[in-house]
């Protein structure tokens, strides 16, 4: 269906006369009331409609209300704002041109009136013509979740801003790409990751049952940063809301259809108990799917303002375990230390790390080396270890945790340079207070540097990925043979994107062992574990014992080979996964 658009000035409208159609839809609001909500529904737009009723908004006008609302199978939006009307009525509109009109409009109030199949948009002088959609062939909106409770406006909204950053942005893993909403007790928790960095933020909040056990939901990043952004200056108290899967359905559904197959089998179809039967597996399948339309849903409401949004159905990482219990903390400036960070991750490319000594007094930041640029800076810091401590991290996601932090200072904690650090915010130097957030990276490994021992408390799991770290071959002909075996296998005689391409597999096989580790079925579990982590470890080993080989062979291009002059400089990787 065409969407037309007419501008017409008064002059015109004299001409034309007044129209003989009997308006079904006739309603008077703020304009900036309608700009505001239209704002905030057009985020539930769809880029790329599977529908042309979808690049619609619904207006629905009631006594004293018009209502907004938009809704693309992922999360629905719905506004209500006072309104004049004269005549109730629901029609649909396209959404876009609706949205970009009312921000050219100057007039204090907005009259919106059908005329046959079309809007008419009346704003002091200016009048437009819009084509209506079939408002009939719109899908029903799904209900707002009952179940909840109450929570800071500013406080959930700076807690997204702060997750959001370590979530991923493509959908490889689309589990990935979702933020994990915890509820327990009194205490929200949400955490994002991408497998390389962690972000978890704690924010107070007031369920409506105190006795309620915790529940999780998984909301996509995408949705939650809409809702960032619409109530980004929202002051008082927002209602968070969610609905369960539908287990109990899908389960009431599978009885009911094995008792209708065992009855099939053994008795014609117009048997009685075999019609009773499939009734019963009928009317399951019709209950199992109005629960699935209200299941795993997640609502925010501030007012008359209501957000919707459908979960992720995938089990989010098991990530409390990576936090460590203990560790020594580096205290410094957060200001001066993004700042110099900064300054000296201009010099290093996405392949090179920043490289952090710490000593009693500061931390000298490092970047660059050899015949390309290069630049240092000391910082202030107070490091209480009795040794100086090196480690080296992806500049990018340095400065995504510094920039996340809301405190004077900051605490880089470590166990040892080879695990995960945690970065937290404090008000005073002695970090003896806690805001909720935590910031947790990997560290890059560089040549030269030996990884820490596994404590003797390590998983399983991690000691088996620890132990195949560290093998290498027996002999110094069969590092040969096996190296020119692995870059034959990807393809290159180029020794610096061999040594990218084993950093590359590396990386994807850690991230394997970690979404193994997240959870699946009880059935395949055992299977998984067994088969699934060792083929990782394997290929985790394998490219280890070529990294390690690299870094003493000669460059196998010459010297303008710009990823074999890398071997000298930089481990050659993106980024450490997570463990």
């Amino acid at each position: 269906m065409t969407t037309t658009l007419e501008l017409t000035t008064p002059a015109a409208d004299q001409a034309a006369g007044a129209s003989t159609a009997t308006p079904q839809f006739n309603t008077t609001v703020d304009r900036k009331a309608l700009l505001v909500a239209g704002n905030g529904v057009a985020a539930s737009l769809p880029t790329r409609p599977a529908a042309p009723v979808l690049a619609g908004i619904v207006l629905e006008a009631t006594d004293g209300h018009l209502t907004l609302s938009a809704w693309n199978f992922d999360h629905a939006t719905r506004d209500r704002i006072p309104a004049v009307t004269t005549t109730p009525g629901r029609l649909l509109v396209h959404g876009r041109l609706l949205h970009d009109l009312l921000k050219k409009l100057d007039a204090d109030s907005v009259t919106l009136f059908a005329e046959g199949s079309k809007l008419i948009v009346q704003a002091g002088p200016t009048r437009y013509t819009l084509q209506t959609l079939p408002v009939e062939d719109y899908p029903q909106l799904p209900a707002i979740p009952a179940a909840g409770g109450t929570v800071d406006a500013p406080a959930l909204v700076a807690a997204i801003k702060r997750v959001i950053v370590s979530a991923a942005r493509d959908d490889t893993i689309p589990m990935l790409t979702g933020i994990q909403i915890t509820g327990e007790g009194k205490t929200l928790t949400l955490a994002g990751t991408d497998r390389f960095r962690l972000a978890t933020a704690e924010v107070p909040w007031i369920p409506d049952d105190l006795d309620a056990e915790t529940w999780t939901a998984l909301l996509p990043a995408k949705l939650l940063k809409t809702v960032a952004t619409r109530w980004a200056k929202t002051i008082g108290d927002l209602r968070l809301t969610w609905q369960p899967e539908a287990g109990d359905e899908i389960a009431a559904e599978a009885k009911a259809r094995q008792v209708l197959a065992e009855l099939e089998s053994r008795m014609w179809h117009g048997h009685p108990d075999v019609v009773k039967a499939r009734e019963i597996a009928d009317r399951r399948t019709e209950a199992r799917v109005q629960a699935e339309h209200r299941a795993g849903l997640a609502g925010l409401a501030f007012g008359e303002q209501h957000t919707t949004g459908r979960c992720l159905r995938s089990e989010y990482v098991r990530y409390r375990s990576l936090f460590p219990t203990q560790n020594t903390g580096a205290v410094a400036d957060t200001k001066a230390l993004l700042a110099a960070v900064e300054r000296v991750a201009l010099v290093a490319d996405r392949t090179s790390p920043i490289r952090m000594t710490f000593d009693g007094t500061s931390v000298l930041l490092e970047a660059g080396a050899g015949d390309e640029a290069q630049a240092s800076e000391p910082v202030p810091a107070v490091w209480p270890g009795e040794t100086p401590l090196v480690a080296s991290f992806n500049p990018a996601y340095l400065i995504d945790g510094l920039k996340t932090l809301n405190t004077q200072y900051v605490r880089i904690g470590f166990t040892n340079p080879a695990k995960p650090v945690v970065l937290t915010g404090h008000h005073n130097l002695t970090a003896d207070d806690y805001d909720g957030y935590r910031y947790l990276m990997m560290p890059l490994r560089t040549p030269g540097q030996n990884a820490a021992p596994e404590p003797e408390t390590a998983a399983p799991e991690q000691q088996q990925v620890s132990a195949t770290d560290k093998q290498q071959p027996a002999d110094g002909l069969e590092e040969d043979q096996q190296a020119a075996a692995f870059m034959a296998t990807v393809g290159t005689h180029c020794l610096g994107q061999a040594v990218a391409a084993a950093h590359r597999e590396q990386r994807d096989a850690r991230g394997t062992i970690a979404m193994l580790r997240a959870g699946v079925d009880a059935e395949s579990a055992d299977w998984l574990e067994e088969r699934g982590t060792q083929d990782m470890n394997e290929i985790i080993a394998e490219t280890e014992a070529f990294i390690t080989w690299a870094r003493t062979a000669p460059a196998s291009c010459g010297p303008d080979c710009v990823p074999c002059a890398a071997l000298t400089t930089a481990s050659g990787c993106e980024g450490g996964d997570l463990p």
